[in-house]
């Protein structure tokens, strides 16, 4: 198996945020993403059919398409997203095929805080992108964020992606 790595940025290099855990002796560093509407990308490509493009959870849930507009403030606080472990989605219509690539204002996709993909898609397929989901609340369009990471498979994408940082916060699809 080939595995070939790229990084790309937009205008704005992100940057990560370092937190030190200690528990008695021992310690442990973790970097949580910087929240910014031109994060850098991470790009990793292979050559064979990649095992999440092949077992993923399947949402067609319209409710979280942008076209949809409600006060109602659904989150994404159920399974397959309140997993302790990410799992893989793939979105389907009625839901739409991606999620939002650009700033979704709130009372759309069903909930107040949305979620937008920051980061670029990957292309060709097979090839796999690390970025950011950004949350747009009130006036800021990334007010808090996500680590994510995309797959582009044969024809459609699916998204690793965690549990939102709180409730009314929900990943937004087109």
């Amino acid at each position: 198996m080939a595995i070939y790595a790229l990084v790309l940025s937009t205008s704005e290099r992100a940057s990560s945020i370092s937190t030190t855990t200690t528990v008695g002796s021992a310690s442990a560093t973790t970097a949580s993403p910087q929240c910014s509407s031109s994060p850098v990308t991470y790009f990793q490509y292979t050559t064979i059919t990649p095992p999440q493009c092949l077992n993923y959870t399947l949402n067609t849930d319209a409710t979280r398409n942008i076209g949809y507009t409600s006060s109602i403030n659904n989150c994404d606080n159920t399974v397959p997203f309140s997993n302790t472990t990410s799992v893989w989605i793939r979105f389907q219509a009625p839901a739409g095929t991606l999620l939002a690539s650009s700033p979704v204002p709130p009372n759309y996709c069903g909930t107040v805080v949305t979620g937008w993909y920051a980061g670029q898609y990957p292309s060709p397929v097979f090839t796999t992108a690390t970025s950011i989901v950004c949350f747009y609340y009130a006036t800021n369009t990334c007010s808090s964020c996500a680590s994510i990471s995309v797959t582009s498979c044969l024809n459609f994408y699916v998204y690793l992606l965690p549990q939102p940082p709180s409730c009314n916060y929900r990943y937004c699809t087109l």
